[in-house]
């Protein structure tokens, strides 16, 4: 099962943890106060992305179980 990455913008307060744990995943946002966003979560597996929304301090990263849609016909 994959995960979707979502940033809550207002809890983060940019503290960089994303970006030095996972620095191909994450990276600095110009003109937002610094502020982390979303560079290519795909570049680190999973476990890497579950760690580092446990190591935000403010819990504004979020991982959000994608299920794969399948018809039945």
């Amino acid at each position: 099962m994959a995960v979707r990455v979502v940033i809550d913008r207002r809890r983060c307060i940019g503290a960089g943890t994303c970006v030095v744990l996972a620095p191909s995943a994450f990276q600095w946002r110009q003109g937002d106060f610094l502020k982390p966003e979303l560079a290519d979560p795909s570049t680190v597996d999973e476990d890497t992305l579950r760690e580092v929304a446990a190591a935000c301090p403010t819990r504004a990263i979020v991982l959000e179980q994608v299920v794969d849609s399948v018809e039945v016909g």
